[in-house]
């Protein structure tokens, strides 16, 4: 398949940069106009960023659903007002240490489904603008509350004041409010002082380039995020009527599918209605 510049590109994010900023410098070094991200991470985040060029950007709708994991490292005893570093120091005390049982006891309150408030510094938009705006003008606003999911919590390292953990969590999920709550169920607070992003859905941080490294050669497949849903061959003659977004019969079941030709190269999604599949969207690849 000669993919060109349209596919997914999977970045290690260092931390200083926004999401937005490392897509702009992908779009001048790469010479492409056309580059979206997935999984927006703050500044002093690091890791794994999804970015889509191209043709490829029209796969990123099907990428947000899937779970991310997080390693987070904690720093007890410190309340900024963002929760990370990069905000004004609200409060610095020293704490007692914490059992390992006691850590782990709360920790276990904050799997499953979690209610959360995000962070007046979150891009949530209220009434038509992001909190942070807000924030930034020091107008107070009432966060609505929501409800995610924390799949698994696991403690890496415990070094007092400093706790690591490991987090996979559903889209929407704040780190930095998950760790202040579990810090609160301790009788303390807690400023994610570090936050590594290491798996987004099939993709992990392993696979992932510097900034400095990438190249166009690091272009992958749009179909590899896609994998949730099964491919069909189909033959040169349907492929053609794929093309025009005609409705066509498969022998399937699932709801949505891949649609590629004879030499495996993605062509649409399709979605079942009734008896046929009509088209979802079509890729010029």
């Amino acid at each position: 398949m000669n993919k060109g510049k349209n596919g997914i590109l999977l970045v290690n994010k260092e931390p200083g940069y926004t999401s937005r900023k490392v897509g702009n410098m992908l779009s001048r070094k790469l010479k492409i106009k056309k580059v979206g991200h997935l999984g927006t991470l703050d500044p002093f985040a690091s890791g794994l960023l999804i970015f889509a060029v191209g043709e490829g950007t029209k796969v990123l709708p099907y990428l947000e659903d899937e779970v991310k994991t997080y390693v987070a490292t904690l720093y007890f005893g410190l309340l900024t007002t963002t929760l990370d570093p990069d905000g004004e120091v609200i409060k610095k005390e020293k704490v007692p240490p914490f059992s390992k049982a006691e850590i782990e006891k709360v920790i276990k309150q904050f799997t499953g489904e979690v209610t959360q408030i995000p962070p007046t510094t979150s891009a949530i938009k209220i009434d038509g603008k992001r909190a942070y705006e807000y924030a930034r003008k020091n107008i107070e606003v009432d966060m609505p509350s929501r409800v995610v999911e924390v799949y698994t919590i696991e403690v890496l390292e415990y070094n007092h004041p400093l706790l690591v953990i490991e987090a996979t969590v559903s889209k929407g999920t704040y780190i930095r409010t998950l760790a202040q709550d579990i810090a609160l169920a301790l009788g303390t607070n807690a400023t994610t002082i570090k936050l590594v992003r290491t798996r987004h859905g099939d993709f992990s941080l392993e696979k992932a380039k510097l900034f400095e490294e990438v190249s166009e050669e690091d272009i992958i497949d749009p179909s590899l995020g896609l994998k949730k849903f099964p491919i069909y061959k189909l033959s040169d003659e349907e492929v053609k009527r794929v093309r025009n977004g005609m409705t066509i019969k498969l022998n399937a079941s699932e709801e949505i599918v891949q649609i590629h030709n004879n030499s495996g190269v993605l062509q649409a999604l399709y979605k079942k209605k009734g008896d046929n599949y009509i088209a979802l969207r079509g890729f010029n690849l």
